[in-house]
Formats: C-alpha cells, structure tokens, sequence
C-alpha cells in the first residue's frame, strides 16, 4: 500500500509503499479515506511529541476511513507502525467515533483533533454557559479557531486572541464579540485583555510570553473573590511561561492542564463531534481546509500554515 513514512527523527514523511497491515486480536483494519496534518504529526516526526521509537513509520496520529462492514469512522487509537496517512491502517478494536450522515470525509477529518480538544475544553472541563465571558488564546489556530465559535454557539461573550489579523477579522464578523492581537509588547498586551475582562474562562493554545501577559491581566480585571478557569491546552508559543508568584496570588484563578486523558469517554467524545460536525454543516462553525494527495506529503508538511488544515487523501 501506499503511505506516508518516517525513516527517523527529524526527517520529512514520503509518500512511498509499505507493508499492508493484517489485523490481531483486537485489531481492526480501517481503509483510510483522509488524515488532517496536524501540529502533533509534525511534533511526533520532530520526536517532541509521541516519537516513534521504531524505523520505519506511518504518520498520521488519527483520520476517517470505513471498517471492513462498511462503516464510515473517524479512528484514533492507531497501532505502530501504522499512522493514519495510509491507503490503510492498524486501529486498536473500539478506538474510534462515528461519522454523522451528511459530513464529508475531508471536514471530518479536519476537525475530529482540534474540534475534540475545542468541545472538550469548552463543554467537558470549561463548562462554559450562555452570559460566561471567554478568553481564547490561540484563535487564529484550528482548535482556536473552533473554540471562539462553539463558545459564542453557546451564548457567552468571546474574546479571540491570536496573531493572524485575518482570520481575527473573520472571527468578529461571523460574531466573536472582541479581538485582541498576541504580537506586542508585554505591557501593551496585558492592558489588552484587561480591558476586555473579566473572564470566567481562559483557554489557551499558546503559553509562553502570551500567558504571561494573561496572568499579568487578570488581578485587573475582576474582586478576588471571583475565580477564572484557566486552561492550558496548547503551547504553540512556548513550553515555558515565567509567571511571579505574586501574580498568581493576586490572580483568583484555577489553572488546569487539558491533554488527551480527562473526564471524556469515547461515548461522550463521539456526542461532541457529532455536535461540532452538525455546527460546521450549520454554518456555525468555520475553518479553512486544503486538500491534497498524500503523493505530496514531503512537498506540503513543512509548508502547511497554520491559519488552514491540509487533510490527505490517499
């Protein structure tokens, strides 16, 4: 079969043949029909972020395809050294969501990683309610970008932060009630997002400089005796964030890291993609998505930007 393959760390995938899987106790054999490239796929290749430990790989941390009976899922759950972006691939018996009549492949595939991480800081662990205020740091990502619109989808007043002034426009025009840009001074940003506070919750995709900028805010913005949940989902602008313990004494906040165990079962994981996949058939969600042919997996994986979703299609 063809797929997408790792020969190390730190080396581009290329589209190449590859052993075919054949399924163990257990195990399923899914044929892939589209695998989104994801932040955590370039992560893995890099060996910051579940590196493989055996050469030869398939990349590809999840995608959509049909069981042997025919039936359409999005799969996760993959057994090395299968990854999604394959003509087919090794899924551990159970790992998977149903994929709701009426959504494409392609979509689908775009938002099951970043549309499970948005509902599951939202619903499951944000707990967000209509009248809440929502910091989103990180907007202008893919899971940002769904975390801002099922926010507002749920009636609360959103704050988008992120850099790319395109999609930031965007998001306020189809209803995101406040933008802020990441890029500046450190001063300059916190009296920004003071200005829009207070927050009941803070999701953030960045970390970093940008978070530092939060925690400076947050004593600004609300009487103590009002806690804001914070919750660190990503860290696209740094591993590390130097906040002063001060700050975080002044700041009444609940800091909570969001990762891929939690509360959510696969149960309650299939519900919230069906609702996000039904929000974006509504035109309540958005997000740009580029298809290609999984022949250009060594042309697209360093250039794929991150104000769009490039999804493979074998």
């Amino acid at each position: 079969m063809r797929a997408a393959v790792l020969h190390g760390i730190g080396r581009t995938p290329r589209c190449e043949t590859f052993p075919a899987p054949t399924a163990g106790e257990d195990e399923v054999v899914v044929t892939v029909t589209a695998a989104a490239l994801k932040p955590s796929d370039r992560w893995m290749a890099a060996g910051v972020h579940y590196a493989p430990s055996v050469f030869p790989t398939v990349v590809g941390l999840d995608g959509v395809g049909r069981l042997p009976d025919g039936t359409r899922v999005a799969f996760f759950g993959l057994r090395p050294p299968y990854g999604g972006m394959a003509e087919r691939t090794l899924v551990r018996r159970g790992m998977w969501l149903p994929v709701p009549e009426g959504a494409d492949d392609v979509m689908a595939a775009a938002v099951l990683n970043p549309g499970g991480a948005a509902w599951k800081t939202v619903v499951v662990e944000g707990d967000v309610r209509a009248g809440q205020t929502v910091l989103v740091l990180g907007a202008t990502g893919a899971s940002g970008r769904i975390t801002a619109q099922l926010a507002k989808g749920r009636g609360a007043r959103v704050v988008a932060a992120g850099r790319d002034q395109r999609v930031l426009d965007e998001l306020v025009a189809r209803g995101v009630d406040s933008a802020i840009r990441v890029d500046r001074p450190h001063d300059e940003l916190a009296a920004a997002i003071a200005a829009e506070g207070p927050y009941d919750l803070v999701a953030d995709y960045l970390w970093g400089a940008p978070a530092e900028a939060v925690f400076a805010a947050l004593p600004r913005t609300r009487p103590a005796a009002e806690r804001t949940r914070y919750i660190l989902v990503g860290m696209s602008a740094g591993e590390t964030a130097s906040l002063s313990a001060l700050a975080l004494r002044r700041a009444p906040v609940q800091l909570a890291g969001s990762g891929a165990d939690g509360a959510a079962s696969i149960a309650d994981a299939a519900t919230g993609y069906a609702e996000v996949l039904r929000r974006v058939r509504a035109g309540e969600i958005t997000l740009d998505v580029a298809p290609a042919p999984l022949a250009d997996v060594e042309a697209v994986w360093s250039k794929a930007g991150s104000d769009r979703r490039t999804v493979f299609v074998p």
